[in-house]
């Protein structure tokens, strides 16, 4: 099968929809199929793969870290009508995803779209006050509905994100399936590791310090001002603890001036965006994960956390139920006060953190990249068979049918 996966986001940009789509071609490709990636272009950053096209792009309004693309398609396009495409996956909603909506339904390919992201939670970045920005998420729900509405199917990362979708009114077939997880890239290492010492020097943590690790994007909806609020009440049952915020993101400058305030400077450590291949490093390195985020739709920092076999702490949300059980294969919170209650077992019992972890890691089993890639495939085949496509990359007379069109 030809498959093209349309997205605004790819490496080298680290993200949740990132991890999915290489998870995803790289799964595929281990089973025979052909994956085309469509993506922006990167300042100074060239591909070796040659099976990844990439668009012209400029940033995206203030957040730099993102990009879209600018409307010059034509040669992409060309080149797309020799692929003989089978199947069109879309990840995004902005540029590229439409782009890749649109020459399905020029060429009358199957269309599958993944909904990664709630962007209700996001309005407060247009928008961020009162009733204004309760007019924005009903825009957002609407916009979400009417953009699935011709896709074949719909893929929702979790339960979560497929109830929301049926409340916007979304009427496509919807399949729930969670991105998977590399068990093996995410193996825990021993604590005299080199690795985790050069780590632990270069930041200034001592052997004995008790790490809570805070790992993704530092933006104002993952909630990592609730972590640092509740640390000083941690302080007075756990002191040798230091709190390590991996990533960067608009809400980096805000988090370091609360720290300031605080007077935390010494406890809360700002690690800054690491490589990619570095991210199982961190975890090793944690007694502890937390993540405070309410807008999860699925939580891969959670899952890879759990492969590590890192003990997490987690907000009560549903995108993690089933996943993460109060005190069987973690712990849940809904506030700072419970948070630091949480932690305050956590750092105080390693045979029950063990426990907890070995529990977790037989969860997170059955999220494997191999689950992942037979349940995407399964999907592929569905959608294709019902629309008529043999899979096998010579469906050229839907191309001769469409020839001229631009």
């Amino acid at each position: 099968m030809n498959i093209g996966i349309f997205t605004d986001c790819y490496y080298p940009q680290i993200n949740g929809v990132v991890t999915s789509v290489m998870t995803m071609k790289a799964e595929m490709e281990k089973r025979g199929h052909k994956v085309i990636i469509i993506t922006v272009k990167v300042p100074g950053y060239v591909d070796e793969d040659p099976n990844v096209i990439r668009i012209k792009s400029v940033p995206f309004y203030k957040w730099s870290e993102f990009r879209v693309a600018l409307p010059f398609f034509y040669d992409v396009y060309l080149k797309l009508r020799k692929q003989n495409l089978d199947l069109i996956h879309t990840h995004t909603e902005f540029s590229v995803g439409m782009f890749g909506k649109n020459f399905a339904r020029l060429h009358k390919i199957p269309r599958l779209h993944t909904y990664h992201t709630m962007y209700e939670d996001y309005t407060h970045y247009i928008v961020p006050f009162g009733r204004v920005e309760g007019v924005a998420k009903s825009l957002v729900k609407r916009y979400s509905k009417v953009y699935v509405k011709k896709y074949d199917a719909v893929i929702a990362p979790s339960e979560k994100t497929k109830e929301a979708l049926i409340r916007y009114g979304v009427n496509n077939e919807i399949y729930v399936m969670p991105t998977g997880v590399d068990l093996e890239r995410f193996e825990r290492l021993p604590v005299d590791d080199t690795r985790l010492e050069k780590i632990r020097r270069d930041l200034g943590i001592e052997l004995g310090d008790h790490i809570i690790l805070s790992l993704g994007r530092v933006s104002e909806e993952k909630s990592i001002d609730i972590i640092i609020r509740q640390m000083p009440n941690l302080f007075k049952t756990v002191p040798n603890v230091k709190l390590l915020i991996i990533g960067d993101g608009p809400a980096r400058e805000g988090l370091e001036a609360l720290t300031a305030k605080l007077a935390l400077s010494d406890k809360v450590v700002f690690g800054g965006s690491v490589d990619r291949q570095e991210v199982p490093l961190y975890y090793s390195l944690a007694e502890v994960f937390v993540s405070a985020s309410h807008t999860e739709t699925q939580g891969l920092t959670i899952l890879e956390a759990m492969a590590s076999g890192t003990p997490v702490a987690v907000w009560k949300d549903e995108n993690i139920k089933d996943v993460v059980e109060d005190r069987v294969s973690g712990r849940l919170f809904g506030s700072e006060e419970e948070l630091t209650m949480c932690l305050q077992d956590m750092l105080g019992s390693s045979q029950q953190n063990a426990i907890m972890a070995d529990r977790a890691f037989e969860k997170i089993m059955a999220l494997s990249n191999e689950a992942f890639g037979d349940k995407a495939e399964r999907i592929y085949d569905d959608i294709t068979r019902r629309k008529g496509v043999t899979g096998d990359g010579n469906n050229k007379a839907v191309f001769r049918k469409n020839k001229g069109r631009k």
